[in-house]
C-alpha cells in the first residue's frame, strides 16, 4: 500500500508459468493459433489534464482530447462493425461523465467497457485512499451511466501501484491489461497467495503514442511516423506472436488514431491478422475467462 510500510507481497504477481509444450498440446481454444486483444483507451482531455494541470488553461491541448470521443471512437466503431469484431474501450470515469452517449453507444455495438481511473491518474506517491476514492467514484459512475460493473483494469500510463493491487482484489476484478512482463496471459499472486486475476500483458512497443504522440508542452513528445512504418512493425511482431501462439495487445487512442490515415492502419491491421487462419480477436473479458477455465 502506497503511503504506509512497504508490504512486499503486494508487487508478487504471477504464478509459475507452466511448461507451454504441455497444456494439452494448445494454449488457446480448439482451432485458435494466437489471441489478439484490440484495445483503446479512451482517455480524452483526461490525457493532457493528468500530463501537466496546466493544460486546463490551454485550451488547444484540450481540444486535442476531445477529439478522441467526438470524432475518432465513432470511426473506430464503423471499422469494428465492418470487420465483426469485439473490442475492448478503457475508458476514465470523467470521460463517461462527459460523454455518456459515446459510452453507452461502444456498449449498444457489444464492446466491452473496463476501467481507467477517474481523470487518468498516474501519480505513484497518491496512496492507497486517493487512489480508493477515485476507483469508488469510478465504479460509481460505471453503476449510474453504464449499468455496469467493469471487469477489466488498466492502470493509467501503466503505472500501477501498490494501492493499484490491492484495489483490483478488493473489488474483485476479473482481469488487469497493465504488466509488459509476459508474452502470455498470467495469474496474479496477492499476499503470498494465488489470485483469480488474470494479467494481459501489453507492450510500449505495441501502442500507438509510441509513434504518433506529438506535443510541443511539457512534457514534449515528438513522435509522428508513417503509419506504413507502424503497420511494418506490428505485422512482423504479429507474425512472431502468432508462431509461438502467444498473446497480442495493440493499444490505440482514439485521439491518436481516430486521424483518417490511421483509421486506415486499423483496417489493415485486421485485414492482415483475420487472414492468418486461427486469429482470435476478442475483448480482453472473453481472454481472461478462457484463461481461468484452462487454468482451473
Amino acid at each position: 500500500m502506497m503511503g504506509s510500510k512497504k508490504n512486499p507481497d503486494c508487487t508478487e504477481r504471477r504464478l509459475p508459468m507452466p511448461n507451454l509444450n504441455t497444456i494439452d498440446s494448445k494454449i488457446w481454444p480448439k482451432g485458435v493459433q494466437c489471441a489478439v486483444l484490440f484495445s483503446f483507451d479512451v482517455d480524452g482531455e483526461t490525457l493532457w489534464l493528468s500530463r501537466n494541470p496546466e493544460n486546463r488553461h490551454r485550451p488547444g491541448n484540450l481540444a486535442q482530447g476531445s477529439y478522441g470521443p467526438r470524432f475518432g471512437v465513432p470511426k473506430i466503431l464503423k471499422v469494428l462493425e465492418k470487420h465483426g469484431i469485439k473490442c475492448t474501450f478503457f475508458i476514465p470515469g470523467w470521460i463517461i461523465e462527459k460523454y455518456p452517449d459515446m459510452a453507452r453507444e461502444v456498449l449498444r455495438q457489444g464492446h466491452e467497457v473496463a476501467y481507467h481511473g477517474y481523470l487518468h491518474e498516474s501519480d505513484p506517491k497518491a496512496g492507497y485512499e486517493k487512489e480508493r476514492e477515485a476507483m469508488e467514484r469510478t465504479l460509481d459512475i460505471f453503476d449510474r451511466i453504464l449499468k455496469i460493473r467493469p471487469k477489466g483494469v488498466r492502470a493509467p500510463m501503466a503505472e500501477i501501484t501498490e494501492g493499484t493491487i490491492r484495489l483490483m482484489h478488493e473489488h474483485e476484478f476479473l482481469y488487469s491489461s497493465t504488466m509488459m512482463d509476459n508474452d502470455y496471459p498470467y495469474f496474479w499472486t496477492y499476499q503470498g497467495k494465488p489470485s483469480k486475476i488474470v494479467e494481459l500483458p501489453i507492450q510500449w512497443m505495441w501502442d500507438d503514442s509510441s509513434y504518433f504522440f506529438f506535443t510541443l508542452s511539457e512534457p514534449v513528445r515528438r513522435g509522428i511516423s508513417a503509419c506504413s512504418k507502424v503497420y511494418e512493425i506490428w505485422t512482423e511482431e504479429f507474425d512472431g506472436i502468432y508462431e509461438n501462439e502467444a498473446l497480442f495487445s495493440p493499444l490505440f487512442h482514439p485521439q491518436i488514431s481516430g486521424r483518417f490515415s490511421r483509421i486506415k492502419l486499423i483496417d489493415n491491421l485486421l485485414t492482415y491478422m483475420k487472414g492468418r487462419k486461427g486469429t482470435w480477436i476478442t475483448t480482453g473479458e472473453e481472454i481472461a475467462r478462457f484463461w481461468q477455465s484452462k487454468q482451473s
